[in-house]
């Protein structure tokens, strides 16, 4: 494997991702199959194409909400009143039927969103965060842009369709990705076939609102545990889900699907190419010292380097190690002192040219300063030896 030195430029990973084409699909289609472990895509078909997302919008309003409890801004409890704009939906669109000025606490709207994709659960919960929707839509903008999800643009926080209201399949990944890294707590939400919603003071006639998944039919296939659906006429059958085996976890995009059936179906392919077809192979182990570099004014001329992580490749079976290309990428202007697990780089795989993985390169011991005796006396030897070659080069 070729191994070559550069000065960084942090770059947005999964924007840059190698990505295995698919078949040729329509322009208002795309799928994706991504590791979550390394944010690694094993399967591409039309990405990058912004498309109408409908309720997978509110995936991001989730992770707001979960984001907002984090902080300790909001709590599960927390008693939210729906304003008129909450309750004031179209007809045929996904609600839990919410009254003006009535109450639930966020909990249980947050298992309508996560359940039923209920869109006025969601925008009392964004009410509630932001004070207004458009105030929470420009959260979720701005969280989008924090995240690199370069294809989206966000123009409400339910996802019915309006022109330009978009986002990738790319993008859906890393949002999928970032949220389950941070709040796992959200598969407890997602990966309920069915719960009935029971208060005495909901006003619905029967004293008791069934809900029942978005996704039933698809959870619990190969340990399908989340996350996120979405329906419009224009947009059609979108949907994100994850699932894991052993000590692997997959994220699977589809979008643009005709029927519930087929976007269905279409999962479980990708799913079981995801599970049966890629295994992840480790060339490189958290720690292992992997070369020495030099740090100006160091006490030691050279220091040893190791990642910080193991360096894991999701590879087909048909891959080879030989296939990927290994860079060591250094900072630049490293002076000591400098403290062992102290970042000086990155270790980066590419393949096709295209980057696949990379993790931080670390100190493995201090890199203590050298003294002032230390650094005149190499600056003298410098000098002899600059001379020396100086005096060769006029014989040569």
């Amino acid at each position: 494997m070729k191994k070559t030195f550069c000065l960084l430029f942090t770059v947005a990973l999964l924007l840059t991702m190698a990505v295995p084409a698919g078949a040729e699909q329509p322009s208002n289609t795309a799928a994706l199959i991504m590791d979550f472990e390394t944010g690694q895509i094993l399967y591409a078909e039309n990405i990058d194409a912004p498309l109408p997302p409908a309720s997978i919008t509110k995936l991001m309003t989730m992770h707001l909400v979960f984001e907002a409890i984090a902080e300790g801004k909001i709590q599960l409890d927390d008693q939210v009143k729906a304003s008129a704009n909450a309750s004031s939906l179209p007809d045929g669109s996904s609600t839990i039927f919410l009254g003006t000025g009535e109450v639930l606490t966020v909990d249980e709207l947050l298992e309508a969103v996560a359940i039923i994709s209920a869109n006025d659960a969601g925008i009392a919960l964004a009410e509630y965060i932001a004070g207004s929707e458009s105030a929470f839509v420009a959260m979720m903008n701005e969280k989008a842009n924090e995240l690199g999800l370069t294809n989206t643009t966000f123009i409400n926080a339910h996802g019915l369709h309006t022109e330009g209201h978009v986002m990738s399949a790319r993008d859906i990944a890393i949002l999928t990705r970032a949220t389950l890294e941070k709040y796992p707590e959200i598969l407890d939400y997602s990966s309920k076939k069915f719960l009935r919603m029971e208060r005495e003071t909901r006003y619905v006639r029967q004293g008791y609102f069934d809900m029942h998944s978005t996704y039933a039919s698809l959870i619990g296939w190969r340990n399908i545990d989340g996350l996120k659906t979405g329906w419009t006429p224009e947009a059609r059958r979108c949907i994100t889900v994850t699932a894991a085996e052993g000590s692997r976890r997959y994220i699977v995009v589809v979008m643009g699907e005709e029927t519930i059936p087929l976007r269905d179906k279409r999962v479980k392919e990708l799913l079981a190419q995801a599970f049966d077809q890629f295994q992840p192979s480790v060339p490189v182990k958290a720690g292992e010292v992997i070369d020495s570099i030099s740090i100006e004014l160091a006490k030691e001329k050279e220091a040893e380097i190791v990642p910080v992580k193991d360096v894991t490749l999701v590879m087909s079976r048909t891959d080879k190690l030989e296939d990927f290309e290994e860079r060591i990428e250094i900072l630049p202007n490293l002076k000591a002192p400098m403290g062992k697990g102290d970042v000086v780089g990155t270790l980066s795989y590419y393949k096709n040219g295209e980057l696949v993985t990379a993790v931080d390169l670390v100190l493995n011991e201090n890199a203590e300063k050298a003294s002032f005796l230390t650094r005149i006396l190499r600056y003298l030897s410098q000098i002899f030896v600059d001379l020396g070659n100086w005096i060769v080069g006029l014989f040569a």
